[in-house]
């Protein structure tokens, strides 16, 4: 019984999931959240919607769920902003299935993103029984490590071949980022807003993000010395 909804399950996702999205993928969206956006890719597809208006429709979704963290309904904001995650992965799946890729679709999605992002970080950080202290933290780490990734990280990773700790590459070689990624802060503000507990996810978003973030700038900069290190070797 089990095998034959497995095997079900798989011919399902191979038709509304038509083109693998990366080679590696964090946590929560490998074993949770790209197991269920194909079912939402399925409804918007059936509804003849474009990929443009999911994202806008995620969006509303996503911006919708911080105006509810905002007036106190937890649960309201925990089950949009998950809504919001679904949707989200949904416009890219739609976008490959109809073939209906584009620049601008790209640049859109990223701009729901952060709009939906600065909103309801902006909600949780307002509303939460935190310090002020811990409140302008959390922001201030969200958009640090944003800046580090966007600014440092990322080109340096284009131009260099990481050399990663043995205990990482075990994670990519099985498909997973071990990391703390957004999606995974979003996935943690929903499961503690259902139990009430918002305020514990200002604390390991602090805690976690910005250990994220040291790490990988610590693995650009140990790459970069052991690359001088072999070119200084081979002169």
């Amino acid at each position: 019984m089990i095998v034959k909804l497995i095997k079900r399950y798989k011919t399902f996702k191979n038709k509304y999931v038509v083109q693998e999205r990366r080679k590696y993928e964090y946590i929560v969206n490998r074993y949770y959240a790209h197991m269920i956006d194909p079912f939402f890719t399925k409804l918007v597809y059936d509804l003849g919607l474009s990929p443009n208006m999911v994202t806008i429709i995620s969006c509303f979704t996503g911006i919708c769920s911080g105006l509810a963290f905002f007036y106190n309904y937890w649960i309201l904001g925990a089950f949009l902003l998950q809504l919001h995650h679904f949707l989200d992965g949904a416009d890219g799946n739609l976008a490959r299935l109809t073939g209906k890729c584009t620049p601008f679709g790209a640049k859109l999605d990223k701009i729901s993103d952060q709009v939906v992002r600065f909103v309801v970080f902006i909600a949780v950080a307002t509303v939460v029984n935190t310090p002020v202290w811990a409140k302008v933290l959390f922001m201030i780490t969200i958009y640090l490590d944003l800046a580090i990734v966007h600014f440092f990280v990322a080109p340096f990773t284009k131009q260099n071949s990481l050399i990663r700790s043995r205990w990482k590459e075990w994670f990519l070689e099985k498909g997973i980022i071990p990391g703390f990624d957004i999606f995974t802060v979003f996935f943690l503000i929903s499961v503690f807003s259902v139990i009430g507990r918002l305020e514990t996810v200002v604390y390991l978003v602090i805690i976690f993000k910005n250990l994220d973030w040291l790490y990988r700038v610590w693995e650009c900069w140990r790459t970069s010395r052991i690359q001088l290190g072999r070119a200084r070797l081979y002169k």
